[in-house]
C-alpha cells in the first residue's frame, strides 16, 4: 500500500515544492522525509500489523526493506515521484493493506511533522538499486534495514516503550 503525502500552505501552495532546489524539494519536504526515516522502525508497529505484513517485506520485491529515500529509485523506502509543483509529494512504500489507515496516516504525519519540528535533514538520496549493493556498500551509505518480523517489531517497541 504505497502512501503519498504532501503538505499545503494556507494559500494553497504545495509546501514540499521549491523550484530552485536541485531536487525541487523545499526545506520542509527534506525535514518531513527525515522525520519519516528517523521514526520508520516505530512506524512499522502500525503500518505492518500482522505476521503476513512482514512476509511481503522480502529484498527484491515491490515493498522495500531498506531505510533510504530517492527521487526515481523504486528500491528505496521513500520515493519522490517525478511530478513537481502542486503534485510534489513523498511516497512511503512499506505500509501493508492490513493496517488501519487512520492510525497509519496519523503516525506518518506525526513523524513527518516531528522531523519539521526537529529540523532534521535526510542523508543524500540513493538512486542505485539498493538490492544490488553489497552489505558493505549499504553500510557505507548508512542504510539500515526495516524490522523483518513481527517479533523484531515487538522487541523494537519494547525498547522504545511503545
Amino acid at each position: 500500500m504505497h502512501t503519498h503525502q504532501s503538505l499545503f500552505t494556507y494559500d494553497g501552495e504545495n509546501a514540499f515544492y521549491d523550484p530552485n532546489d536541485k531536487n525541487q524539494l523545499s526545506v520542509i519536504a527534506y525535514h518531513f522525509i527525515a522525520g519519516l526515516l528517523k521514526y520508520i522502525k516505530e512506524i512499522c508497529a502500525v503500518v505492518n500489523p500482522t505476521v503476513n505484513s512482514f512476509k511481503r517485506l522480502v529484498p527484491g520485491y515491490e515493498a522495500p526493506t531498506y531505510i533510504s529515500w530517492a527521487n526515481r529509485n523504486r528500491s528505496a523506502l521513500i520515493r519522490i515521484p517525478s511530478k513537481r509543483g502542486k503534485s510534489t509529494r513523498c511516497e512511503l512504500r512499506n505500509p501493508d493493506v492490513s493496517c488501519n489507515p487512520y492510525l497509519a496516516f496519523s503516525v506518518m504525519l506525526a513523524a513527518g511533522l516531528k522531523g519539521i519540528e526537529e529540523k532534521l535533514y535526510p542523508p543524500e538520496p540513493i538512486e542505485q538499486n539498493i538490492y544490488a549493493l553489497s552489505e558493505k556498500e549499504r553500510e557505507e551509505y548508512g542504510i539500515e534495514q526495516l524490522p523483518d518480523s513481527l517479533e523484531a517489531r515487538f522487541r523494537l517497541c519494547q525498547k522504545a516503550n511503545l
